[in-house]
């Protein structure tokens, strides 16, 4: 057995950061010697390889327990291997090393998948153990929540709902394990890059994971995660934020278990709206620790979560799950918004805002899935329906804009305004002094629910296919609470949804697979059309997809080449409000379009040397305008969205000599150039934000033979780069990437 596989056993024995993936993601009732023979080889399976960067299970494709080989779709399972190898506490630092994946904003959202960027409102885009609804609607989820990480390319509306048609992430929790174990987590990061000395802007983070039995028959297990931080940024952001996750299992009896988690997280952090490009210009964006917020300005949220998750395992062979998520938030703002840059192009026009937002998420998830034979042919028949509701109250404090023209907040008359260059902290009066502006208390529910069906099919030893089926039916209702006038909407759609797939493997190292994929999302909860009504129809999606999916030199290289096209319809772009209407506006513009490939490469080459490549290659434009002055010019690109990115990290452990339990790490990003904007027929002019190559550094030590230790010299060469802009706000929402920084962490088992 090699030297990583032989470490990640070691570390399962320790620790329970290493429990197994793929049996996690398909059931929680692992429960060893009392389980039939067909669970306990797959367990088996599993454990084999905890060290690999992406496992070989891909539950989260066909929600049922399939060998990624048996998937006509391109999925990938990023390991807990893969996480400790980057070495990092937020999640969203992963997103430059999984492929076709970009990340364009400062939340677990703000991401872009086969080049169509997703945002708060789409709930579909992150799940957590395939139920929508993050605990925070800020920040990045933590690492110390998950086990494992799923992704899936393309649109998945067949067996999930309402999805973009990139894909999804599914972030599957770490669960209870049967022996007893602990280890603490502590993290230290500095900066050293951008003219910023070591020690000037530290970060702590301590995470604590606890695992076992409560009972002596094993019948009752328990799991206790736990994450508490203090951060300060380059940019002279701070955030002290904690996570509470507890979680139980219940083995009913055999066949029978209930799992019951629960979340907890709150973050207090400064107000920050990132930097601005005057003239729609990079090469004029400002240094990337300037900031347009006073230092008083601030962010709160907070979040809870339960979930419940039931599982029953027939005699006949048929499974029943059923799981539900619950989760409340709530967050705060008081500070200055960035609204845009003023002919000048050297004053930054700013917003006096305050909001206190309230949101609710429920959704269930229940399926049979039963294995029957019809002649020579093997079906595997997964039916269920699922749904939920979430419930929007977002409550506006404070929306007042600063002048378009005139003095900055630079000695002299005083103005909301900034420079955008220099702009002068405590100098503008209190946000008290300035007009409320225009305000409103919107609330929005959306419901939704639907059926669906999927059939896998065995057709022969090399032929294999499936097909889905989903109808679906979403209600929108929209009202104003408190300030007249007192306007209220609805909106109904439905649609019927198909999927299918066929795979032929001519032997057990090859696959050649093609699939056809919907999507669909319906109309946003608060988009408006410049009047302030909500005329928009659903946007719908399809995907074909080809690729070849193989596994090589005894499993020890795992490869899929994948290549999509997908058309989106009916999507909406920013427009110009008619007077009166407050908020952002929206117009239909008509389609969007995605085509390339991708390539993805999980190998060891040697026992004691892993790589994970990647490289993506993604098309995204507007395929078709209306014509309207105010919206995007078809045949131009969409933002965040890198024509291609490319990634690769290496890891290399020492087996013998005097650099025994050393190791070495090495991680290259590439992102072409992104479009941070798009032309319109009134604005012929696009922000582009240059290319960069990134490269990170890692060195891994086993202290004492029991304590990991790994130094991480990220951005090793001190690259300025933007990592894309934030949601909607363009030119105004730049977000930049990290200066260099050196970060250590120790993980100390214990119990």
């Amino acid at each position: 057995m090699s030297l990583l596989l032989s470490q990640a056993v070691l570390a399962h024995d320790a620790s329970p950061d290493t429990s197994t993936a793929d049996a996690v993601a398909s059931s929680d009732a692992a429960t060893g010697a009392d389980k039939d023979e067909k669970k306990e080889e797959r367990e088996l399976e599993t454990v084999q390889v905890t060290g690999r960067f992406i496992s070989k299970g891909a539950h989260s494709a066909m929600k049922q327990d399939l060998d990624v080989r048996d998937t006509p779709y391109s999925t990938a399972d990023y390991s807990q291997a893969f996480m400790k190898a980057i070495q990092t506490t937020n999640l969203t630092d992963l997103y430059q090393y999984m492929t076709g994946i970009s990340r364009g904003g400062v939340t677990g959202y703000d991401i872009s998948i086969r080049g169509f960027k997703t945002t708060q409102a789409d709930q579909g885009a992150i799940l957590v153990d395939g139920l929508p609804g993050l605990a925070g609607r800020f920040g990045s989820p933590p690492t110390v929540m998950a086990q494992n990480i799923e992704v899936v390319k393309g649109p998945a509306s067949v067996l999930y709902g309402e999805a973009q048609p990139g894909g999804f992430v599914n972030i599957v929790t770490k669960k209870p394990e049967e022996k007893t174990a602990g280890s603490l987590d502590l993290t230290a990061k500095t900066y050293d890059g951008y003219g910023i000395g070591l020690g000037d802007h530290m970060s702590y983070v301590g995470d604590l994971d606890l695992t076992g039995p409560i009972d002596k028959d094993h019948n009752l297990l328990y799991r206790f995660v736990a994450e508490l931080s203090d951060n300060n940024t380059f940019r002279n952001d701070w955030e002290h934020a904690r996570y509470i996750a507890p979680s139980i299992t219940w083995r009913i009896n055999d066949g029978t278990t209930l799992r019951l988690s629960g979340e907890y997280r709150r973050r207090n952090n400064a107000y920050d709206y990132y930097l601005a490009a005057p003239n729609k210009d990079a090469r004029l964006i400002a240094p990337i620790t300037t900031k347009y917020q006073e230092p008083g300005d601030l962010q709160q949220e907070g979040g809870r979560s339960a979930t419940a998750a039931l599982e029953h395992d027939f005699e006949n062979g048929g499974v029943f799950n059923f799981s539900v998520r619950h989760v409340r938030g709530w967050d705060t703002a008081q500070g200055y918004d960035t609204v845009a840059v003023l002919k000048d192009l050297v004053t930054l026009q700013r917003r006096a805002r305050g909001q206190n937002n309230h949101r609710s998420y429920d959704y269930f998830d229940t399926n049979y899935t039963q294995t029957i034979q019809t002649g020579p042919i093997e079906h595997k028949i997964l039916a269920g329906v699922g749904g939920g509701t979430n419930r929007t109250d977002f409550l506006r404090l404070q929306f007042y804009n600063g002048p378009t023209s005139g003095p900055t907040s630079i000695p002299g008359p005083k103005s909301i305004n900034v420079s955008v260059y220099n702009p002068v902290y405590g100098v503008s009066p209190p946000l008290s002094a300035f007009p409320p502006g225009p305000l409103n208390d919107r609330v929005t529910t959306e419901s939704n629910a639907g059926a669906y069906v999927s059939d896998v099919m065995t057709l022969s030893e090399h032929w294999k296919a499936s097909f889905g089926l989903r109808y679906t039916k979403d209600h929108t209702y929209q009202t104003e609470h408190v300030y007249p006038p007192f306007t209220s909407s609805a909106k109904s759609s439905d649609d019927v949804l198909p999927t299918a797939g066929i795979l032929y493997q001519p032997n057990e190292d090859w696959t050649y697979y093609y699939s056809y994929s919907t999507s669909f999302i319906a109309p946003s909860p608060t988009a408006q059309a410049a009047d302030g009504s909500n005329p928009f129809q659903p946007t719908t999606s399809h995907q074909n997809e080809a690729g070849i999916k193989a596994s090589l030199l005894d499993g020890r290289v795992t490869s899929t080449v994948a290549l999509f096209d997908i058309q989106k319809t009916n999507t909406l772009a920013v427009a110009a409000c008619n007077a009166g209407v407050p908020g952002t506006c929206s117009v239909q513009v008509g389609g969007e379009r995605s085509k390339g490939y991708e390539w993805e490469v999980d190998a060891q080459p040697l026992e004691n040397w892993h790589v994970l490549f990647g490289f993506a290659h993604a098309n995204a434009k507007v395929a078709k305008s209306n014509g309207n002055s105010t919206t995007p010019i078809a045949d131009t690109r969409l933002t965040n969205a890198p024509l291609n990115s490319a990634h690769i990290w290496s890891r290399y452990d020492f087996a013998e000599g005097p650099l025994k339990n050393f190791g070495i790490g090495l991680g290259v990003t590439y992102s072409s150039e992104i479009r941070g904007s798009q032309p319109t027929p009134a604005d012929q002019r696009v922000l582009i934000l240059p290319g960069h190559v990134v490269t990170d550094l890692a060195f891994y030590y086993l202290a004492m033979d029991k304590f990991p230790v790994t130094l991480k010299i990220g951005n090793l060469f001190d690259k300025t780069y933007y990592e894309g802009v934030n949601s909607t706000l363009n030119e105004v929402g730049i977000v930049p990437g990290s200066p260099r920084y050196v970060q250590v962490s120790v993980k100390v088992p214990f119990l």
